[in-house]
């Protein structure tokens, strides 16, 4: 993993402030550590784009749901925003991307007693079941791929619990990610292991639904107001607060 350090400072410049006094309804899935409704502040990512939109006017409130169910609320513009999407063509139909918010890297994940330790291309791994949360995208390349069994789950503790009762060999998807679930679940959370090599360094994003009024001002606004706390030092700040860096 590792943070977004360009201020883009260029398009600082050329956007106007838009705020104006309403609130953002926000909505996401649980994926400690980066954000769900059971950390401090919703986690660091959560915190850095509320001060984002703070810092643009805005207030917000945010709700944590099922991967699935967050891509509904905000398509039919139910809600304002998904905190934290990667990014896929499909996706960009629905949803303004803002600038890059994080940047987290995806893998295969195993438990020790998988029989490959890396891999040359999918081919390998077809005889394997994988698994994925529903709704998700991981990478172009393995996105296109037709596995021949490949499992969606609700929620993440739903695939590492599959994957340790061995009714899953692989699960796509953050280690971290995995690792807070297994913890969560009372389960030994540190034999969990990526598969070589990592699937895909992805950025997370805000999701500005197309079906709200004055989608592309809110988004022009949020990346005003992450440019913002990115230039001030904020960032790094929360970054330090969640011992980020």
């Amino acid at each position: 993993m590792k943070k977004i350090t360009k201020f883009f400072s260029a398009l600082a410049l050329a956007l106007p402030l838009t705020a104006q006094a309403q609130t953002v309804d926000l909505t996401t899935m649980n994926w400690p550590p980066f954000y769900g409704e059971s950390l401090e502040k919703g986690g660091f990512i959560t915190a850095i784009v509320e001060e984002a939109l703070a810092e643009s006017g805005y207030d917000s409130t945010i709700e944590f749901t099922a991967w699935q169910t967050a891509l509904d609320t905000a398509k039919s513009g139910e809600k304002d925003a998904i905190v934290g999407g990667y990014y896929s063509e499909e996706r960009a139909q629905d949803y303004y991307f803002s600038i890059p918010i994080y940047t987290v890297l995806a893998g295969l994940i195993k438990k020790p007693d998988f029989p490959l330790n890396n891999y040359a291309s999918f081919e390998t791994l077809n005889e394997y079941s994988i698994g994925k949360l529903e709704g998700t995208v991981i990478g172009e390349s393995f996105d296109n791929y037709p596995f021949n069994d490949l499992r969606e789950y609700p929620e993440v503790t739903d695939a590492v619990k599959a994957l340790e009762a061995g009714e899953l060999d692989l699960y796509a998807d953050s280690l971290a990610v995995a690792k807070e679930a297994a913890k969560a679940e009372g389960i030994d959370g540190s034999q969990l292991q990526i598969l070589l090599p990592p699937l895909e360094e992805n950025d997370l994003y805000l999701l500005i639904s197309k079906s709200v009024p004055n989608a592309e001002e809110l988004r022009d606004a949020f990346n005003k107001g992450l440019i913002s706390i990115q230039g001030s030092g904020r960032y790094d700040e929360i970054l330090a607060e969640f011992n980020q860096q």
